[in-house]
């Protein structure tokens, strides 16, 4: 029989990925949050992948804004 699937919030990943530059694990941060592991370092992956893609596109459009000057 398959658990119940507890949905992770916005406000969660966020709370994972800080507490994982924190504390530097994937165990320490689901042992903080009540989490498993696996969804921990899910979410996190998640979260840092999101973060990126917005750097990223932030450096693009800068770039693009100054070319067009």
């Amino acid at each position: 029989m398959r658990q119940k699937q507890h949905y992770v919030t916005e406000s969660e990943k966020r709370k994972m990925w800080e507490l994982y530059q924190e504390l530097g694990t994937y165990v320490a941060v689901a042992k903080k949050m009540k989490r498993d592991s696996g969804t921990v370092s899910r979410h996190v992956r998640e979260y840092e992948v999101a973060v990126r893609q917005a750097e990223i596109s932030e450096i693009v459009y800068t770039h693009d804004e100054k070319k067009s000057r």
